[in-house]
């Protein structure tokens, strides 16, 4: 065992597993993950949060700003997301590794997962910039496709910083130390906001870029996160026992490559998992774009709206992680298990209250987005249906999670390409087009297949669970 860093709070090792009585049990849990979660629920919320800045504000530049940006961001999400999810195999690998007290793989795993996530993430930014041709071969207008093509290339740039930040996170979060991505990206949304002053408006003598000038200022906004969050853990406390530096491996050497593969294979499953769903999620805005502008403003947010709170659960879902990696690698299999069983009711509860919330104060939230009176009054009626969504998303991430965390790379492939590709395109698509419900209708085909997701994610980590004790 090396001896950790300065700056880490190291788990007790523990031999036998002692199990308190189950009310104290609850509360110990229930204490721990949100002390993990709540940062991480921030911190996840700032990427979108820059989203909702850029939405917002575009939506008082000029009517359909908010609508192009949209299809720029339904380019450039799914691929961020599967670059992600790719990365993501580290937060299990971290989190078994730090529970059991290996301090310096917790660093060699990152630096793995740094490399391995600049290669995917410059393929995906590649992708994205071929973001006007992608929109036109999904059916979009030639007008439309151009729009939200400059918005693609312009947040392509950004693609690698913004992996390379959640990267980052992610081996920070694994460590038990969430507070520094926090505090990065809430410095970042706030120069965000002040560059989209100056591109999108052309302010103090910018050019008036509009929904281009908030891609731009995104990207801006994401390098400097990158490099700050890099810096952080460069300039740990004792960085070299940490593993974060010292030699490189290579990918083809001894301890490589070959020790990389656990990271790459739940990462993999991460990665598709993680793209079946957004690229369902994207195909639901392209629909909405096919209802005509006024649909298209209203679904873009509504589902920024969604993908907002979704950061709630998200942040739940690496805490859960977390935990029970962590609790795995201590070899304590029921406390692993009750740690998942802890996180899925957590967001239950929580994306619970959120969801009144928001149903509550629907006028007001819309009013946030837009000062036109009949989008905002089309954005209020679907509020309604988007409540929808919030337990069920959740659930379906948290148990995903909690899988991955026991080392499982891949049933939840087969789970999410059937639920979000080959049950919710179709589904969605005849609920917008073919029934009177129109922009809602994508909005409950997400969350019946989220209810799918959930319940066979929920059975296959009840299975591993049992397998392990």
């Amino acid at each position: 065992m090396t001896v950790p860093p300065a700056d880490t709070a190291p788990l007790p090792q523990e031999g036998a597993e002692s199990r308190p009585p189950l009310g104290p049990r609850i509360v110990s849990h229930v204490s721990d993950l949100m002390r993990l979660a709540w940062p991480v629920m921030l911190s996840r919320a700032g990427i979108l949060l820059m989203a909702f800045a850029d939405i917002a504000m575009l939506g008082r530049h000029e009517v359909g700003a908010a609508g192009h940006a949209n299809l720029g961001i339904a380019v450039f999400v799914p691929v961020l997301v599967f670059c992600i999810g790719l990365a993501s195999g580290s937060v299990p690998v971290i989190a078994q590794a730090y529970g059991r007290g290996d301090w310096g793989e917790c660093g060699r795993a990152w630096r793995r997962s740094v490399v391995w996530a600049t290669v995917t993430s410059t393929i995906g930014a590649y992708i994205v910039f071929r973001g006007e041709a992608i929109l036109s071969a999904l059916g979009q207008s030639p007008e439309l496709a151009a729009s939200g093509g400059r918005v693609a290339e312009m947040l392509a740039l950004g693609l690698v910083a913004q992996v390379l930040f959640t990267v980052c996170a992610f081996y920070l979060e694994s460590t038990r130390r969430p507070l520094p991505a926090l505090a990065v990206m809430a410095g970042a949304n706030i120069v965000n906001v002040g560059l989209n002053w100056l591109l999108i408006y052309g302010n103090w003598g910018m050019p008036e870029m509009g929904a281009p000038g908030a891609a731009l200022a995104s990207t801006i906004v994401r390098w400097g996160a990158a490099a700050a969050m890099i810096a952080i853990i460069l300039m740990q406390a004792r960085p070299r026992a940490a593993g974060v530096t010292g030699p490189w491996e290579t990918f083809w050497g001894p301890g490589g490559w070959s020790a990389g593969w656990p990271m790459r294979k739940l990462g993999l499953s991460a990665g598709l998992s993680n793209g079946f769903e957004t690229v369902g999620f994207a195909t639901m805005s392209l629909v909405a774009g096919q209802l005509g502008a006024l649909a298209l403003d209203a679904y873009s947010i509504s589902h920024n709206l969604v993908s907002t709170v979704f950061m709630v659960g998200l942040g739940l879902a690496v805490a859960t992680g977390v935990r029970v990696g962590n609790e795995a690698g201590r070899g304590r299999p029921d406390e692993a298990a009750f740690a998942g069983w802890t996180g899925m009711a957590a967001a239950g509860v929580l994306m619970g209250m959120l969801a009144l919330l928001v149903f509550a104060f629907r006028p007001t939230i819309a009013a946030v987005y837009t000062d036109d009176p009949v989008v905002a009054a089309r954005v209020v009626a679907l509020l309604a249906f988007s409540i929808l969504v919030f337990i069920p998303d959740s659930l379906q991430v948290v148990a995903g999670q909690a899988v991955r965390a026991l080392g499982d790379a891949w049933i939840a492939i087969g789970i999410y390409a059937i639920a979000f590709v080959a049950l919710l395109i179709p589904l969605g698509v005849w609920l917008a087009l073919e029934t009177p419900l129109a922009e809602k209708g994508l909005l409950l085909a997400i969350a019946l297949v989220c209810i799918l997701a959930f319940f066979l994610m929920a059975w296959r980590f009840a299975v591993l669970a049992r397998r392990r004790r």
